[in-house]
This record gives C-alpha cells, structure tokens and sequence, in this order.
C-alpha cells in the first residue's frame, strides 16, 4: 500500500520478511514484559509466553539477528541493482545510508519509548492510551518506512504524510478497542470512556476518510476507501461486542484492518 502511495516501482522482497519479523519479535518481548510485571489481569497469550519465554526469547533473538542480517544484505545492493526501476535513491551509497539512518532512528526512538512507558504505565485507561499511541506510531512508521526510504523525499515527508499518520491512526483505534473490550469483559459493564477512546474517533476518520475520496487526489482514493472501511469495520465490532467474547474480538479487530486490502489492490490493478 504505501509503496504505491510513494510511487515506488520496485521493493526488495527482503523489506516483507524483515518487517514480519520484528513486529514478531516486538510482540513477544511485550508480552514477555506484562508477563514480568505480574498483573493480575493477564490473558492466556502473557502466560503462555511467560511459562516458555527462555524458548521465546531464544527465538527472538535469532530472527532479530536474522532480519538485521537480511535488510542490510540484501535491500542495498537490490537497490542498486534494480537502479533504473526506482523512484528516487539511491543516487549513490552515501544517500542510502542517510535514508536507512534517519529513517531507522526514528522508529527504533519510538520502539524503546513504547517499552519505556509501557513499563511504567498505571492501571488506567488514560495511562493505557499513551502506550497504544507509541505502538501504533512504531508500527505504521516502522511500516511505511519500507517504502518510502526509497523515495527522494526526506524523513519530515513522512512523518507528516497523511497516509502514514491515518495508518497510525486506524493502529491507534485498534489498540484502544482491544483495551476497551477486555476491561469491560473484566469489569462486566460498560466503560463511559469508550466514546471518547473509540466511537467518536471513529466515526470522525471515517467522515474525513469519505471527504478525502471525494475531494482530494484521485491517486490516494483507494486509501481513503481503505480508511472508512476499516472505521467502519471497528464500529461493527464495537456495536455486537456483547455477542463476541473477548478472544473472538481481538482477533476480528485484526482482521478489520486487513478488510480494505482486497479494495485497495483491486483498484490498482484496473
């Protein structure tokens, strides 16, 4: 999706694999995390990972090593390779290397800062929103960075992007809904805040996603669509939440996201 959104024509495979793993990794160490702090509200998932987190973090460490390893040996030289099919970088090494620093500082800050405060974060709500906002930043950042780093334009373009940041903000929506859900499942009534965490913020991107598709860029329409498919998506789930149980819904909140992905890839195609 942002590949064609930056305008790339060519990506090394390498940047799908790389990606799939650290998000994995990422994973694992903050359940391993919330394991350690022994919060009595814990799922399944944290006690599975705690009862076998040497095999875990044994793991992770190997396909940490691996991703690092594969980036680095094969997208630069696929870049340079594939010169006359890309957009933008690299020029030459030294770009390359700029791309790579400043883009990869950026979401390794975010990364560290998500841990650091989720190792910190009280019991509340608010608390829980700040941790979900670095999360969703790391990993739509961490996301478009696969493309646009192979584009002219620098990392500011990014990070101001409306594509990444309603990416973010869909990440952002998901976190919330999965929070909001289990404390309700544990508390057995609803939370006041959910209006505020999720509905209201939903039905305004879905609204601006809708203006967009019909007043902004023609290119960009199918992420627009995209947008207000995967509000839409969530606010489904959040109106039948009492006849789903909390597991079903965590999954289903991932799988509304992935809802626009047969749009999005139609469009270009025709």
């Amino acid at each position: 999706m942002f590949s064609r959104l930056y305008y790339v024509r060519y990506q090394d495979q390498a940047v799908y694999w790389v990606l799939g793993g650290l998000v994995w990794v990422v994973y694992v160490l903050d359940r391993l995390r919330d394991a350690h702090n022994q919060d009595p509200s814990l799922r399944d998932r944290h006690r599975f990972h705690w009862r076998f987190r040497k095999l875990f973090l044994v793991f992770a460490a190997l396909i940490f090593l691996a991703c690092v390893a594969g980036f680095f040996l094969g997208v630069p030289a696929a870049m340079l390779w594939q010169r006359p099919y890309t957009y933008g970088l690299p020029q030459n090494l030294g770009e390359l290397s700029v791309a790579l620093f400043t883009h990869g500082v950026l979401v390794i800050l975010l990364a560290l800062g998500f841990f650091a405060l989720g190792h910190k974060q009280g019991p509340s709500m608010e608390s829980v929103l700040f941790k979900n906002v670095l999360g969703a930043l790391t990993f739509a950042f961490g996301t478009a960075m696969g493309a646009h780093f192979y584009t002219y334009n620098g990392l500011i373009d990014m990070v101001f992007s409306f594509d990444a940041i309603g990416f973010a903000f869909l990440c952002l929506m998901n976190l919330n809904a999965i929070d909001l859900w289990e404390r309700e499942e544990l508390l057995g009534e609803d939370l006041r805040k959910r209006d505020y965490f999720l509905s209201l913020p939903l039905l305004l991107i879905g609204f601006l996603s809708l203006l967009a598709a019909h007043f902004w860029h023609e290119y960009r329409k199918p992420f627009y669509y995209s947008m207000l498919a995967a509000s839409a998506s969530l606010l489904m789930l959040d109106h039948f939440r009492v006849k789903l149980s909390a597991r079903l819904l965590r999954v289903l909140a991932d799988v509304a996201l992935l809802v626009p992905l047969p749009i999005f890839w139609f469009w270009f195609k025709n």
